[in-house]
């Protein structure tokens, strides 16, 4: 291989320094071929041994990089322990208060002796009599309703006679007892004040004490305003008045 070599650069050398001018003129000057074409073989010849050598070269093994082994091992801690407080001073003993004394009895005043008096006498008075009352009926299904009446000394030798309904009272109408009241039960009395007129009418009507039902209040109301009384007399002459008319309405079974 060596001498192909030798031969293939002498066969070339002759050629390029026919070329133009001397190459080896140009590039070493003076110094002839043969010691170029020497050092020129061996450089070759290191060239070939240093592949060689690279070639036969056993290839180096890469062994990977083991990791890393790290050990964490984990340690209780125990918690602190809480603090205790002292236990506070005990409180100093109390004072003995001394014993209160005993409050002196005040003396008790004698009582005077009761002043008795004598009590008036006075004179013995007549009782008033009253008028019996008269039982009213309302309906079928309601109890006799009584009204009292007063009479009182008039003034100026003149006696008073108040308006009363007991004369009328088999001509005057019935209160209605509502269908409704009676299906719910409820009774009750109710108080009703008349002003009755010097003819003997009903002027006016008004509730003086309720029954608890309106229902039979209205009743009792349009009932005693078509009502015709005696009116009021003072001596033999009438005069307009008002007058208590009690309605009582009650459920018979």
């Amino acid at each position: 291989m060596q001498n192909n070599e030798l031969a293939s650069f002498g066969g070339y050398l002759p050629a390029a320094a026919g070329g133009r001018g001397s190459f080896w003129r140009t590039l070493l000057g003076d110094e002839r071929p043969s010691t170029m074409l020497m050092l020129l073989t061996v450089l070759v010849f290191l060239l070939h041994v240093w592949g060689l050598l690279q070639l036969l070269k056993p290839e180096e093994k890469v062994t990977p990089a083991q990791p890393l082994m790290m050990e964490v091992s984990m340690i209780a801690i125990s918690a602190p322990k809480p603090s205790v407080a002292p236990p506070p001073p005990a409180p100093p003993p109390p004072e003995k208060k001394p014993p209160p004394k005993k409050p002196q009895p005040k003396p008790v005043p004698k009582k005077a002796p009761p002043i008795v008096q004598k009590a008036p006498e006075y004179a013995p008075v007549e009782p008033v009599s009253e008028p019996t009352p008269t039982p009213v009926t309302n309906t079928a299904t309601s109890t006799p309703v009584t009204t009292t009446t007063t009479s009182t000394t008039a003034t100026n030798a003149e006696q008073f006679t108040e308006a009363n309904f007991r004369a009328n009272y088999a001509h005057n109408p019935k209160p209605e007892y509502p269908m409704i009241a009676k299906s719910r039960g409820w009774q009750g009395k109710v108080m009703l004040r008349v002003q009755v007129s010097a003819e003997g009418l009903s002027d006016s009507v008004a509730v003086e004490h309720s029954s608890g039902h309106e229902m039979l209040d209205e009743s009792a109301v349009e009932a005693v305003k078509k009502w015709k009384f005696i009116p009021a007399k003072r001596g033999e002459s009438p005069v307009a008045s008002s007058v208590i008319v009690p309605i009582i309405f009650t459920l018979r079974e």
